[in-house]
């Protein structure tokens, strides 16, 4: 049965602050995120106490579990941790959210982000972690197994928080689930794919065509987009446009070495802003590589937005992340398909030269499954920028090369060469 969950109300916070200065001034910890049921009851009493000249008569016992829940334990999060169906928590700025049976209810705005910063930072105090400007975050396991992972500004825009809730009665509920059962493949290739109504129906009233392709491709999580193109092509207002038909009920992480991407605001998002990597002699601090393989892995994201893929660690950490199992989309330049392709390789042998680029091409294969092309051409005075191809990669020939299926041609004829249309023209 789902718990009624605490909202701290706009006066609880000076209520939070005066608590946390008397027992400052008496010496006392605030209770260990460890401590049992006899030592919060303690806390709790020792919290009526403080309150009781500040708050009025009438409001003192539910101001006082509120302000008690928020500084115990793991705080408004602790009743979440009880219940047989939370898979995950999530708190990204002040909205939480929890996952039950594969779906996320978000929960709206609990507290306020300086709340949830006080309690990464408490969290990482009592586990004897250090929480540093270059390394903000903590993992830490909590005492009834769940893991716990924290991080903090500058390198997340704001506090992100993620509680892994493993099943208290695990086979009996992977038989409920029916994890021994056969099942048909989730995506059939249809706008019913689209679990979201609200979505599908956006997605639905699109022209047919490219639009309507990549909307829903991103709308049913079918796959995984790399857009690319030359210079001033589009490649980021269409992530950003593209962005507006991922679900809401999808948490997203995203990962940039400098602020760029304007994703649709409905979005359930964490964002982080890393260098690629060290420069020599640099102090160190998190890199990429390190929140993309440490944190995000831990952030159960359904979507990883990597943003533009300009050096060697972009370049692998956005192949690891598309083979991680979940959504990946980024953007790269590139005058092709095939020298998009090959830039991706090129960048990814050059992080990782004993790979091999067999290897590199089978990342590649194994994690892409389309190749957006942005054309930027000149027409009459103007330059038009559109969809020019939409490439699905298929695999790999025996030969090692990619198996590339072009699903659509934004070119109403092929593309001539101007050079020699000019010299006929102009000659």
């Amino acid at each position: 049965m789902t718990e009624e969950y605490g909202r701290l109300l706009d006066t609880d916070i000076a209520l939070l602050e005066a608590v946390r200065q008397a027992f400052m001034r008496d010496g006392r910890p605030l209770p260990d995120w460890r401590e049992g049921a006899p030592e919060i009851q303690t806390f709790r009493d020792r919290v009526r106490r403080v309150l009781l000249p500040l708050v009025r008569p009438d409001e003192l016992e539910a101001a006082t579990r509120r302000v008690a829940d928020a500084l115990s334990g793991v705080g408004l999060l602790q009743p979440f941790l009880r219940e047989q169906d939370v898979e995950e928590v999530y708190v990204r700025g002040g909205e939480v959210a929890v996952e039950r049976d594969g779906r996320l209810e978000r929960l709206g705005e609990m507290a306020p982000a300086s709340y949830w910063e006080k309690l990464i930072y408490r969290v990482a105090e009592q586990s004897g972690q250090a929480v540093t400007p270059r390394h903000p975050a903590v993992l830490v396991d909590l005492p009834g197994g769940e893991r716990f992972t924290g991080m903090l500004p500058p390198l997340m825009d704001a506090p992100a928080i993620n509680i892994r809730v493993f099943g208290k009665t695990a086979h009996t509920r992977l038989r409920a689930l029916g994890a021994f059962e056969k099942y048909e493949s989730g995506v059939r290739g249809g706008l019913d794919d689209i679990r979201d109504t609200a979505l599908r129906e956006r997605v639905a009233a699109l022209p047919a065509g490219p639009e309507r392709f990549l909307a829903w491709l991103m709308a049913s999580q079918a796959g995984n987009i790399l857009i690319a193109g030359e210079f001033s092509s589009g490649k980021t207002t269409m992530l950003n446009y593209l962005s507006g038909y991922i679900p809401p009920a999808a948490p997203v992480a995203v990962l940039e070495t400098f602020r760029e991407l304007q994703l649709a605001p409905h979005l359930f998002t964490m964002r982080a802003v890393a260098p690629s990597e060290l420069l020599p002699g640099e102090e160190p601090r998190a890199t990429m590589e390190w929140v993309l393989n440490v944190v995000y892995t831990r952030a159960n994201p359904a979507a990883i937005i990597l943003g533009e893929i300009v050096s060697r660690g972009e370049a692998m950490q956005f192949l690891k992340a598309a083979n991680l199992g979940r959504r990946a989309y980024a953007t790269i330049h590139g005058g092709t398909v095939a020298a998009a392709l090959g830039r991706l390789e090129q960048l990814a042998l050059a992080a990782q030269p004993d790979m091999g680029l067999g290897a590199v091409r089978s990342l590649v294969a194994g994690g892409l499954d389309v190749v957006l092309y942005m054309g930027r051409t000149p027409q009459k005075g103007k330059v038009r920028r559109f969809a020019a191809e939409i490439v699905r990669i298929a695999g790999l020939n025996p030969d090692g090369r990619y198996r590339l299926e072009r699903l659509y041609s934004g070119w109403l004829s092929a593309p001539s060469d101007p050079l020699t249309e000019a010299w006929e023209a102009l000659r």
